[in-house]
């Protein structure tokens, strides 16, 4: 019985995401090409890997033993991968990585272009997608390793997390104009949550609980409190049009918004000690580092070196001085404050 890398690859995928749907669409195929791949290896086996429902899939007996020794042999498969990618010189090849909606706009995409035009024959993959569907997307080997805020992985046993030195502040951002900008007083957390938010991605808990806490004390001053989030957009790209065109508010690192800033679009309004990023590198931890991903993991910390000088260039120019009480500096570790109920 002949079996494919990309066959093993797929049992992996809907082991990992317990629907056809899903697993067909975090490996970019057609849901009933799946279905089919799926029950010719069943048919060679006599037997099924999996038990349908309505409510998901789920591995047989027979379908856990076959998903150890699939991840067994692509394991394998990927270390003989590295080494001949590695003897090639990158003749050919693939790489994935990916990240959140903010090192996706700052850095990553910077470290995808310059990857592509040293290595032309190399494809690559950069998604963008929130932790958990990142960390599903590494599972199922879709990617080889992706860039998110630490806080959120330092407990997943099977990844290994390494911390990129730097944090980056993020900022309370409005369009020009705003009434939060002709506010002769400084400008808190609970002033900017007054007004809609709107969040490009899911926040970090480490972040979210201090969030939440100003909001419940902008809300009690207040008789109409407002949800938070108020808007939730599917990346970056949305928010900035949102805010642009309205008094909704939004947060971002620096590098993020760095054109619209040095326009005069947008007006950054406050940031507080615990507004912050903390980066890490996160891969599997039990999967060897292929050659073009390990290269391509030196082109991302070059770039976000780089926007690190970015930021400290736009903190100078454009952060609220007056407005702020103290301003955190770009790879400092702040001490976080106590959230208030």
């Amino acid at each position: 019985m002949a079996l494919e890398l990309q066959q093993l690859r797929q049992v992996l995928a809907l082991a990992e995401h317990r629907s056809f749907v899903r697993a067909a669409a975090a490996l970019h195929i057609s849901q009933p090409a799946l279905s089919r791949s799926i029950q010719n290896l069943e048919r060679q086996f006599g037997s099924s890997l999996f038990l349908r429902s309505t409510s998901g899939v789920v591995p047989t007996d027979l379908g856990r033993l076959y998903i150890e020794r699939a991840r067994d042999l692509l394991r394998l498969a990927d270390e003989l991968e590295g080494e001949a990618v590695g003897h090639a010189a990158f003749h050919t090849g693939r790489v994935g990585f990916g990240g959140g909606a903010y090192p996706a706009d700052s850095f990553l995409c910077t470290a995808a272009a310059r990857f592509a035009e040293q290595f032309p024959r190399i494809s690559v993959r950069l998604h963008s997608g929130s932790w958990d569907d990142l960390v599903q997307q590494l599972r199922s080997r879709t990617l080889d390793f992706f860039v998110a805020e630490t806080s959120v992985l330092a407990r997943e046993p099977d990844l290994d997390v390494t911390q990129i030195p730097a944090q980056h502040p993020a900022y309370f951002f409005a369009r020009a104009g705003h009434p939060l900008t002709r506010s002769e007083s400084p400008v808190r957390a609970a002033d900017v949550l007054a007004w809609p938010f709107a969040a490009p991605s899911r926040i970090p808990p480490r972040v979210l609980d201090p969030l939440l806490a100003a909001h419940r004390a902008s809300s009690s001053r207040s008789s109409a409190a407002r949800p938070f989030p108020a808007i939730e957009c599917n990346g970056l790209a949305p928010v900035k049009r949102i805010v642009a065109a309205s008094d909704a508010v939004s947060a971002s690192i620096l590098p993020c918004i760095a054109e619209e800033l040095d326009s005069g679009r947008f007006v950054l309004l406050a940031t507080e000690p615990w507004l912050f990023l903390h980066y890490g590198v996160v891969s599997l931890r039990d999967r060897p580092w292929p050659h073009t991903a390990d290269t391509l993991r030196s082109f991302v910390l070059e770039a976000e070196s780089e926007a690190t000088e970015l930021e400290r260039r736009l903190q100078e120019k454009h952060a609220p001085e007056a407005r702020v009480g103290r301003m955190p500096q770009p790879g400092r570790r702040q001490r976080r404050p106590r959230a208030r109920a």
